[in-house]
């Protein structure tokens, strides 16, 4: 890189101070600078008239570019990178702010003494007169908030051509934030609602304890009710009735009733009739809707009753075909315009992001740039529909997302544009219901008895049931909706803001057979997958380079002459569904004889229906591949030893539980595999390396638990809420693992024994059958069958598709069913208000009257607003409980547990512990003993920097103290009282020569520090990284070397012969540490999870403490299972 002079001069210089000593005698440079001061006059002049002007124009007008002839040309930089344009900053950007008064006006060396530094980086001077260089958390594990996106820089004044078709892509990339985060536009946005996101809106951490003396939250002492409700009195009782999440059982629910109706300000008895009936003023309620404006976009948006036909097919010749119409009624939906429409003008259309972008990270040690890969909106399909939209119209575009399950059969619609994390929570409002899709009435059979006289309709059933599905999407996806789809809708938005939204079907989520019947697919074909048409014989390849070339060189297509000719031969010849004819056609690639309505109506418009049916991590992992290898791992712990089933239950019912909701308590019996939901099985599967291991023999055993981890590192890397390219490749290494373990398992482990079907798959089958057979006697089968692993499944296959799909839609939490099935609480909570007659159209009902309570809430003429909850402080770092406890003698506790090592020296090492924080000594784990003399002043500690050491220290923790301390010794810094929180903890330690990580394929593995002074200490609780997860390591068998024999606060009682779910932790010898996802929860939220949350609060002398103090033990079982913390 050479420096020039500037101006006329074209001398230039490869060293900084060669410039310098240059312009001290060059006259160009001279000259140069003096046309530079008399520029800088008369902006400052003319800056002096503009002090009156308004900021805001201040700034537009600082913004804007200076032409070459306004002032004297400036230093240049010649290097390789010169080329690189600079990214438009914004005016408002503090870090564009800071930097902007650096220029290359000055010499080098003045652009270095000038260089801003922020006032958080200015380091104070020690005595010495060096820089004082305090010891710091590492980055990864500091508490950082979230700040806000980088303001977008306002676009300069352009002159727009006519007649000219010139696409032009305004692309832009905004600065980093403090995170090496930014984003990449290649159409400016019209707003960015990331900006006006503060930091108190992104927490979801609220008190268990909502407290009720807080002020009603009604502003008004008097104010009319909102219409048709009689008083404000009925409007609060029946809002709260239409809007609550559960039964007056709920305490929850009870707290809300008080807070929200009882405690209102505007409620009143003396308002509520003698006469008030619930019923009554719901019906009221009802009828009111009829008599609004039916023009009014929040009238049009209601529930319609329509009736599906199909035509059934009567195996009869006939060239203008044979299919008789059957009327299928009760189809319950929701105008997908209108739906469209309402959503883009209520309140919450404010946070959607119009405008798609590309995040992108910078390393802060590399310099690297990689690719963020995160919500919808930041997807490549989203990118590059925007493209598509902008050389139609330049405006900006809407894309929906479709949730449906077979069971209860509802059809969501969320809106794509909306952050994940809103259509996580079931509380957003974020889930439009659309549709409630009807099965087929029983009348259907007698039906097709007239035409059909064979024994056998099952695939004439199976016929009408796709034929019924994609008769009522034709109904959904109407005329009005494919218009939309093509010209677009122009919407008022809830900013006033007029524009024109193409609402786009982005990805549909649901488990495999709902996407057969989407995809019109045969199911459990030759080719199951609804993506590909590799066949299932090519299943057992996964993770392979061969495996991933046939997907792309296999992608699906839409085949509409083999269907349309099996159609014919059906419908017109007589054909069987599937008899010769059609098989021959449609067999080969998995084919039915039904037209794909999607395709039908937006193939034409650019849908490519098969690439949206996207993975899901739920049915296709939780409940489908891992479901089914414990399942096998069952029945070959049945053909090795029947005892060592029995070992795995108890195993599974030692292992503690953690944090709220986590890792839930197992059954007595994880064999039955009665929890059937994807949660339970997850638990075990984060759990299942330390229960499994030793019971099989040594030459299977490892690979067992390796499978068990490869299994358990996919699960972690694929379910990350953000990914990058490097974890994306790291995801591709496990894919390849995985199926390289799998093959491995299944020809060494699984060939080796001979395995039969479990006792409750013996019991289903043997129920199935009697219910298939009951006219029949005698048949019902019995024993079990050989039941052998199976690598060739479309769920096993699935996992493969994973990478493209975070690659194309973004990460798996955005299109998982998990969010459909959490939106299903809401019509459970429905269907328990119903009468059980004709719920489909009871549930309509409900859903109804609970949104329009909720756009009553929204306008604001309710005088009504959700209780926000105790929010905690974001910036703290942790809370213990505030309530107080039994208040107990500090003497005569420590008198009670005399001979306790977890009580030795307690005294002298609180002391020490708190005056180091008192005088600010820096912690390094050592604790050092002092005199009574220096107690009150001093202490100091060490760390380990030895090569090869573990990177985190363990502890479990025996108590959480808040002391109320008065500090007088000599170098006292505040002697005034003041509260200081400490954590009573017991040490682990690292097990010798045990190796564990990615490669061995095992778990870190820990254990209690032997009874000895340093086996117990205290801790600051602001030195606390995280909580995790201690499972017992059950091969290591148990000891009782490792504290003295007594009862102890640091060991758990031995259970009662009425308790055998208990465990005796202090037995165990070592414990793995599990990383797993413990802040998982219901809403998709993180949590910040307290590990002493079930334990009892107590005082000692001055002190609010967490210690139990019952038969010289603890009798809670979550004080000596909770989880260890990390730090």
């Amino acid at each position: 890189m050479y420096l020039k002079c500037g101006g006329e001069c074209s001398r230039s210089f490869a060293a900084p101070r060669n410039l310098t000593r240059h312009r001290q005698d060059c006259k160009h440079w001279k000259k140069q600078l003096s046309l530079q001061s008399q520029h800088f006059k008369h902006i400052s002049a003319a800056s002096l008239q503009d002090l009156e002007a308004p900021a805001a124009k201040k700034m537009k007008l600082s913004a804007q570019p200076t032409s070459a002839s306004d002032s004297p040309p400036m230093n240049t930089v010649t290097s390789d990178s010169s080329n690189i344009p600079a990214s438009p900053y914004s005016i408002n950007d503090p870090a564009v702010a800071s930097s902007s008064t650096c220029t290359f006006d000055s010499p080098p060396e003045e652009q270095r003494a000038s260089t801003c530094i922020p006032n958080s980086e200015v380091q104070p001077e020690s005595g010495a007169g060096r820089p004082s260089r305090p010891h710091r958390l590492p980055l990864r594990f500091r508490d950082e908030l979230p700040v806000p996106p980088p303001a977008i820089a306002e676009p300069a004044s352009t002159t727009v051509l006519r007649r000219v078709i010139l696409y032009v892509f305004d692309s832009f990339r905004t600065s980093l934030n403090k995170f090496g985060i930014g984003r990449e536009y290649r159409h400016r946005p019209s707003y960015d609602p990331d900006a006006i996101v503060s930091v108190d809106q992104l927490s979801n951490i609220v008190s268990d304890y909502p407290s009720l003396d807080e002020p009603a939250r009604s502003p008004l002492l008097s104010q009319s009710p909102p219409w048709p409700w009689k008083t404000m009195s009925i409007w609060r009782l029946m809002s709260w009735k239409m809007t609550s999440n559960s039964g007056l059982t709920s305490e929850t629910q009870v707290t809300r009733l008080v807070r929200d109706v009882l405690k209102a300000k505007d409620f009143s008895l003396d308002d509520v009739p003698d006469d008030f009936n619930a019923h009554t003023e719901t019906m009221r309620f009802d009828a009111s809707e009829a008599t609004l404006d039916p023009n009014d976009i929040f009238q049009r948006d209601g529930w319609t009753e329509s009736a599906a036909e199909i035509l059934v097919p009567t195996r009869e010749k006939n060239a203008d075909g044979n299919g008789q119409p059957f009327s299928v009624p009760g189809f319950h939906h929701r105008p997908l315009v209108a739906v469209i429409h309402v959503a883009f003008s209520e309140a919450s259309s404010r946070w959607f992001h119009l405008t798609p972008f590309k995040r992108f990270w910078k390393s802060p040690l590399t310099g690297r740039e990689q690719r963020l890969y995160d919500e919808l909106y930041t997807s490549d399909a989203w990118n590059k529909a925007h493209d598509e939209l902008q050389k139609q119209k330049r405006d900006d575009g809407c894309k929906l997302e479709w949730f449906g399950n077979a069971s209860a059969w509802p059809v969501y619609l969320f809106f794509g544009n909306q952050s994940k994390y809103a259509r996580a929570c079931p509380t957003t409002n974020a889930c439009h219901p659309i549709a409630f899709i009807p099965s087929l009435p029983e009348s259907i059979v007698g039906f097709i008895r007239k035409f059909i006289k064979t024994k056998n309709i099952s695939d004439t059933l199976t016929h009408c049931k796709r034929e019924l599905f994609h008769a009522l999407w034709r109904i959904i996806l109407d005329d009005e909706f494919v218009d939309a789809y093509r010209s677009g809708i122009v919407i008022k938005c809830y900013d006033g803001v007029f524009r024109q939204v193409f609402p786009r079907i982005f990805t549909y989520s649901a488990d495999y057979p709902e996407k057969v019947l989407l995809a019109a697919i045969r199911d459990k074909g030759d080719c199951p997958c609804p993506r590909c048409f590799l066949p299932k014989s090519r299943f057992d390849q996964l993770g392979l380079k061969a495996d991933m070339l046939a997907r792309i060189n296999s992608v699906r297509l839409y085949l509409r002459g083999k269907i349309v000719a099996a159609c014919k031969a059906i419908y017109q010849s007589g054909a069987p569904i599937k008899g010769t004819a059609a098989e021959c056609l449609l067999k080969e690639f998995s084919l039915v004889p039904t037209l794909n309505t999607f395709i039908e109506r937006l193939g034409p418009l650019g849908l490519d229906l098969f690439p949206i049916l996207v993975v899901d991590l739920l049915h296709e992992f939780e409940l489908g591949v891992f479901k089914s290898i414990f399942k096998h791992l069952l029945r070959l712990l049945y053909a090795i030893n029947h005892e060592a089933v029995i070992l795995l239950d108890e195993r599974f019912r030692l292992i503690p539980s953690f944090g709220k909701g986590a890792i839930r308590r197992f059954p007595s019996s994880v064999s039955d595999m009665k929890q059937r939901a994807a949660r339970h099985f997850e638990d075990v599967l984060q759990c299942a390396i330390p229960a499994f291991e030793g019971l099989f023999p040594d030459s299977h055993d490892e690979v067992v638990r390796i499978l068990l981890f490869r299994l358990a590192e996919w699960h972690a890397i694929a379910k990350l809420r953000i990914h990058t390219d490097d974890s994306l490749d790291l995801l591709s290494q496990a894919l390849r693992r995985l199926g390289q373990q799998l093959r491995r398992f299944r020809d060494s482990t699984c060939s080796a024994f001979s395995t039969v079907e479990l006792p409750g798959e013996i019991t289903a089958r043997q129920r199935k059958s009697a219910n298939l057979n009951s006219a029949a006697a005698g048949t019902m089968p019995s024993g079990a069958r050989p039941k052998s692993f199976n690598l060739r499944t479309y769920k096993l296959h699935a996992l493969g598709d994973y990478v493209n799909s975070i690659k194309m839609f973004g990460t798996t939490d955005s299109y998982t069913t998990q969010i459909g099935e959490l939106a299903h609480r809401l019509l459970k909570i429905f269907y328990r208000s119903t009468n059980k007659q004709d719920p489909t159209k009871q549930l309509a009902k409900q859903e109804r009257r609970r949104t329009r309570i909720r756009r009553l809430r929204e306008s604001g003429g309710a005088g009504d607003n959700q209780p926000a909850g105790n929010l905690l402080p974001l910036e703290a770092h942790h809370c213990l409980s505030s309530y107080p406890g039994i208040i107990i003698n500090l003497a005569h506790y420590l008198e009670q547990h005399r001979g306790d090592p977890a009580v030795v020296d307690f005294i002298p090492k609180i002391k020490d512990h708190l005056l180091s924080r008192l005088l600010g000594v820096e912690y390094d784990g050592d604790e050092r003993d002092f005199t009574d003399a220096e107690r009150n002043d001093l202490m100091t500690l060490s760390r380990e920097h030895d090569g090869g050491t573990h990177p985190f220290w363990y502890a479990r923790v025996l108590g959480a103290f808040c002391i109320k301390v008065l500090h007088v010794g000599p170098n006292a810094r505040n002697r005034s009282p003041q509260s200081m929180e400490v954590l009573w903890v017991r040490w682990f330690g690292v097990v010798p020569q045990y190796h564990w990580g990615f490669r061995k394929g095992r778990l870190p593995k820990i254990g209690f520090i032997p009874d000895s002074p340093a086996a117990f200490g205290f801790l600051d609780p602001s030195l606390v990284i995280r909580a995790c997860h201690l499972i017992p390591a059950f091969a290591d068998h148990r000891t009782d070397d490792l504290l003295r024999h007594g009862p102890s606060v640091a060991r758990l009682p031995v259970p009662d012969d009425d308790e055998p779910d208990e465990a005796i932790a202090e037995g165990l010898d070592n414990a793995n540490v599990d990383f797993g996802d413990e802040s998982r929860n219901e809403t998709g939220y993180d949590e910040d999870l307290d590990d002493d949350e079930d334990e009892d609060d107590q005082i000692i002398e001055d002190c609010d403490s967490d210690v139990d103090d019952s038969d010289h033990s603890s009798d809670s079982e979550d004080e000596d299972e909770g989880p260890a913390f990390k730090f």
